[in-house]
């Protein structure tokens, strides 16, 4: 079984590619989104891929090269889940910050992967060049 860092280290990868469908393995479906514009409910991949768009196109915009997790506390005394808040930062070609941000996850083990089935954004910072 992969441990939590791990995989939240390919989640973070995978915003690399800026490309939608490549976090499809990280999410269980159904599961819930919390952002500061509230609670989506992702029924199916294309609803993923709907709600993250906006977002790989920011990070387009903004020159993506460098993302980063770091899993700050996780409970894993769940039977077949997981709790963590995981801390990610991304960075532009010239190492500077865009932003980064803090999320709390919850997660099932299914067929022995993690996937996400609950995500929360507790505070983003922005970085004054954008």
């Amino acid at each position: 079984m992969e441990d939590l860092g791990s995989f939240f280290r390919r989640y973070v990868d995978a915003h690399l590619k800026l490309e939608e469908d490549v976090l499809d393995e990280f999410f269980h479906f159904p599961c819930l989104i919390n952002d500061l514009s509230g609670v989506h409910a992702i029924g199916q991949s294309g609803d993923l891929h709907t709600y993250h768009q906006s977002f790989f196109e920011e990070l387009r915009n903004a020159d993506l090269a460098m993302a980063k997790s770091m899993v700050v506390e996780q409970h894993s005394s769940l039977p077949g889940g997981a709790r963590a808040i995981v801390s990610f930062r991304f960075g532009n070609s010239e190492n500077n910050l865009i932003f980064d941000c803090d999320y709390a996850f919850a997660l099932l083990k299914q067929d022995e992967k993690w996937k996400i089935v609950f995500a929360q954004l507790d505070e983003i910072r922005y970085s004054d060049l954008y």
